[in-house]
């Protein structure tokens, strides 16, 4: 009873930071590890679990939800590929190793939002945007903790987003590219549901309510603060994986 309790409490703070920005899940995965769980099935578990701080951020936009999986469908194609992907590898290789590659990708993608962003989308940075999304997939499907952050960092070169477009579509962008390997996560047989459905409700809760503080900031404030997460998980993923 003990760790669900502390499970629960641990999605309420994860889902309020994904529904901000994201990445947060680098809090939940070592506590699925902390419960006994073992790397394959703590990861697909905490995937499934925090899955829904987007569902969640998503609650009350639906107006929007329709024209952004238009304007970005194609991103949104390209990004489930490489989910599905992942997702087959997590299923079908050792986690075992990746994980020291994560403090870099984590620490690149918010570096990256201090490139200075210009105002036209190009045809050939429309497709760096599809290779980028498309590998943050396959990372999404395999392993997962940062895949917001990462994410984000894709969306905000583009000038025309808003800082409340960048996180919507970041929300969208995130729950319709993890169907795909979350439906071979179930298949395989390896989540533990308890924990799942827990950190499920708790991050749906969190994830609503971390979305309603997100229009409050400016572009420059909100993308300080995705370098703050971001820093943080690189630090904290570096720590427990290079020590």
């Amino acid at each position: 009873m003990v760790e669900i309790v502390a499970i629960f409490i641990v999605g309420l703070a994860v889902g309020f930071l994904n529904g901000f920005a994201g990445g947060a899940s680098v809090l939940s995965f070592p506590a699925m590890i902390a419960v006994g769980l073992n790397p394959v099935t703590a990861a697909m578990t905490n995937a499934l679990g925090v899955w829904t701080a987007n569902v969640g951020a998503l609650f009350g936009r639906f107006n929007e939800i329709k024209g952004i999986i238009k304007a970005e469908s194609q991103l949104i194609g390209f990004s489930m590929i490489g989910a599905v992907i992942g997702g087959l590898a997590l299923a079908l290789m050792p986690i075992a190793g990746f994980q020291k590659l994560v403090p870099i990708l984590i620490l690149i993608a918010s570096l990256s939002l201090f490139i200075k962003v210009k105002e036209n989308l190009t045809p050939l940075k429309q497709k760096i945007e599809y290779f980028w999304l498309t590998a943050i997939g396959f990372y999404a499907g395999y392993f997962g903790p940062g895949q917001g952050v990462m994410t984000i960092a894709v969306l905000a070169r583009d000038a025309k987003r808003t800082v409340s477009d960048i996180n919507v579509s970041k929300n969208v962008v995130v729950t319709m590219t993890c169907i795909g390997s979350n439906l071979i996560y179930i298949a395989s047989g390896k989540v533990d549901w308890t924990f799942a459905a827990v950190l499920a409700v708790s991050c749906a809760i969190g994830g609503y309510f971390g979305a309603k503080v997100v229009d409050k900031f400016s572009r420059d404030a909100y993308r300080m603060g995705i370098f703050a997460i971001g820093l943080l998980c690189a630090v904290w993923f570096a720590y427990e994986y290079w020590a």
